[in-house]
């Protein structure tokens, strides 16, 4: 018994160090505290240390009684400055147009990141409560719309090279499967719901198949599908060839249609205005700033509301001027709904901030496109007529009394 009570007190050490060792401050790891994210204003996409490239919807929360406005801004991280002084002074960029409505879980804004270099880069969510702004911050996210080489190179789609003519090919015997399918017309998205607004979550290449897990059940005909990858979202009929036994497909409900954001002005092609004389080399330039519709989404036989701020971006003062709103249903055109706007003169550099009302009476539960002309009867004379054409926001007109 003396003789084994040596390896014995051996081992109760050994079992003691790492208690001992565990009582050091500097070892403690603290678990997370979710209560660290405020569920009343986060950011919860992208992630840090995320990749993003092109434009990229900003998720997240913004539900405060007391808000003004929100938007969200961007600017680099200088991740090779010594004095952290150099960081907190970087100036911010916006990256979202201002918006005053609550979110929660949903689309802050999008972020068209072609305007910033690639690198690392920090978000910040600036709200507005009337007391003074606060911020969220999230960082790193990396922009890489100019990924090297090396990765280009993976993310090309194989070709396959076409069989020598030369050589008979050995016939083949195929199973026989009468599992419902869709093969690829052309080059194919595949999106989250039956509809063109939503996200695109995949794709379905030219002469590639799919197995058919459903239709829509709002009756537009959209398959539901499942990619190779596990993937599932929805296919437009008209692209793709329906292959086997159709009958007995499951109707799938889509998610609610996502809520259209009013984008960044952008040429449209619709009826343009009349033709204007020829562009001075200096003078003003008139181009749409915020635009913002007053309920968002409008009701049938309910006026609404759009509030218009123009901005004068040249050298020279610009006189009075119209803007003319056109409410109509998507693609066709059809239930035109009009009002102008006016506008006193604006000197260089300032913007001025009018609204209209409209009431839509007609295609309710559809699609509807607000769009908007610029100094319609050519008032003033610009140094860049060309950006004068339209901007437009999306929305699906609320049946209410109609």
């Amino acid at each position: 018994m003396r003789a084994r009570f040596p390896g014995f007190l051996i081992m109760v050490m050994l079992l003691l160090v790492p208690l001992a060792l565990g009582q050091d401050g500097n070892s403690v790891i603290e678990p997370y505290d979710e209560m660290m994210v405020n569920p009343d204003v986060n950011i919860s996409f992208p992630p840090p240390v995320y990749v993003v490239r092109d434009s990229i919807d900003i998720r997240g929360t913004v539900n405060l009684p007391s808000i003004l406005s929100y938007f969200v801004e961007f600017r680099p991280l200088l991740v090779d400055m010594m004095d952290s002084e150099d960081q907190a002074e970087g100036q911010w960029f916006p990256a979202t147009v201002p918006q005053r409505s609550s979110v929660v879980d949903d689309i802050l804004g999008t972020w068209n990141t072609l305007t910033a270099r690639d690198g690392l880069y920090e978000l910040r969510l600036n709200i507005n409560t009337g007391d003074g702004p606060e911020y969220v911050r999230l960082s790193p996210i990396r922009v890489e719309n100019n990924p090297p080489s090396f990765v280009e190179d993976s993310m090309q789609t194989e070709v396959e090279e076409p069989p020598d003519p030369t050589v008979e090919p050995e016939p083949v015997e195929e199973p026989l499967d009468d599992s419902p399918r869709v093969v690829a017309q052309v080059n194919s998205n595949v999106r989250a719901g039956d509809n063109t607004f939503y996200q695109v979550v995949g794709f379905l290449l030219e002469g590639k198949s799919a197995k058919i897990l459903g239709t829509s059940s709002r009756g537009t005909s959209w398959y539901f599908i499942e990619l190779a990858n596990g993937v599932r979202g929805f296919i437009h009929p008209n692209i793709v060839r329906a292959e086997g036994d159709l009958s007995n497909l499951e109707r799938i409900a889509p998610p609610p249609l996502p809520p259209t954001p009013i984008p960044i002005p952008t040429a449209i092609p619709v009826e343009a205005p009349p033709a204007a004389p020829a562009a001075p080399a200096s003078g003003p330039n008139l181009v749409f700033g915020e635009i913002r519709m007053e309920p968002h989404p409008a009701t049938c036989n309910e006026t609404y509301t759009i509030h218009v701020t123009v901005q004068n971006n040249g050298n020279g003062d610009a006189g009075g001027f119209s803007v003319e709103v056109r409410d109509s249903r998507m693609g066709t055109g059809a239930g035109q709904a009009t009002t102008q706007i006016g506008y006193p003169p604006v000197p260089a550099g300032q913007s001025r901030s009018a609204f209209g009302r409209i009431t839509q009476n007609q295609h309710y539960e559809e699609v509807h496109h607000v769009n908007l002309f610029l100094d319609i009867h050519n008032q003033v004379s610009e140094t860049n007529e060309g950006d004068n054409h339209g901007a437009t926001a999306a929305y699906i007109l609320r049946r209410g009394r109609c």
